[in-house]
């Protein structure tokens, strides 16, 4: 396909680009045609993606993205996605992009503010798991609002980084950064789940005592970052029906870790982690976002099937 054609539209696309306010498509995509197009900081990507994820999310979001950078005003932009599914990877070209055109943009996840070691360490201490971190929990949230709303202000947004490489692959703490952006991309795994009356049965008779023990801990930590989520202006919501394909997803994202760091997970603690994702919070938490305002439903092969809105 020639990269000047664009690649087709998902379902819920194009009205996709009449919200974000191109109601003609091929005006949107001629704007974006002499920006770069489909070749815009391509080099950028750290994993291989298609034509079409570029035109159907990543050149949405980046419109998105100028939209709001043109506001003047401090926004904050939520992206959440089950691990694998591409958020970081999406979130970071956008700040590469955001930076090739002369944009203030900054990209945080929620887990750049992991507690630091010693502090993580009891904070998932016991956990049915044995994973290091990524629960609810293991997140300093007192120090996170305090960064985001200070940004909000009107100051410079003042962020810890974390480098999951650290400690064998345990994680911790390295660094930090001072930046004055315009809009500010913030994703995470659960970003902006919340704790729901459900009914999730099914899973219920399949958790082990353990993980049965430690859920209503998982969601009484997770209650707590509703004050977070309060703070975003909007969220994008990456969502897959499979959580397989998850699973799937995360195996080759920690291939690339091993090829850029050689950290490697085992075989057991990858199998752990997935099965964290699975059953510590309930699905209902995960598949039904209430602060979504646009939800984008990806396929078992990690493509757009429809974009929708609440």
């Amino acid at each position: 396909m020639a990269r000047n054609r664009r690649p087709d539209a998902p379902r819920g696309g194009d009205a996709l680009l009449e919200l974000l306010g191109w109601p003609d498509p091929e005006r949107w995509w001629h704007h974006w045609q002499a920006r770069g197009g489909l070749s815009l900081v391509r080099d950028r990507w750290t994993v291989p993606v298609d034509d079409a994820w570029i035109a159907s999310l990543a050149l949405p979001l980046l419109t998105r993205v100028e939209q709001a950078h043109a506001e003047d005003v401090p926004t904050l932009i939520g992206v959440s996605a089950l691990p694998g599914c591409g958020k970081t990877t999406l979130c970071s070209w956008i700040k590469h992009a955001a930076d090739h055109l002369g944009w203030s943009v900054e990209h945080l996840s929620i887990d750049d503010f992991y507690w630091p070691a010693a502090e993580l360490e009891r904070s998932m201490a016991g956990n049915p798991w044995g994973v290091p971190r990524a629960l609810p929990g293991s997140h300093d949230l007192i120090g996170m609002e305090r960064s985001l709303q200070a940004w909000l202000n009107g100051d410079c947004l003042q962020a810890p980084r974390f480098d999951k490489s650290l400690r064998g692959g345990r994680g911790d703490r390295c660094g930090s950064t001072i930046s004055k952006p315009r809009v500010v991309l913030l994703e995470g795994w659960f970003l902006g789940a919340v704790v729901r009356e459900h009914r999730d049965d099914a899973m219920e008779q399949q958790l082990t005592p353990s993980e049965r023990q430690w859920r209503p801990k998982a969601l009484t930590k997770l209650s707590e970052y509703v004050s977070i989520w309060s703070m975003l202006d909007e969220l994008w919501h990456l969502r897959i029906e499979n959580v397989d394909a998850s699973a799937r997803w995360k195996r080759q994202q920690l291939n690339t870790l091993l090829d850029r760091t050689g950290v490697n997970f085992a075989e057991n603690e990858l199998s752990d982690f997935n099965r964290m994702v699975e059953v510590a919070l309930p699905r209902g938490c995960l598949d039904c976002i209430p602060g979504a305002t646009i939800i984008v439903d990806l396929t078992s092969e990690r493509a757009v099937r429809e974009v929708r809105f609440s």
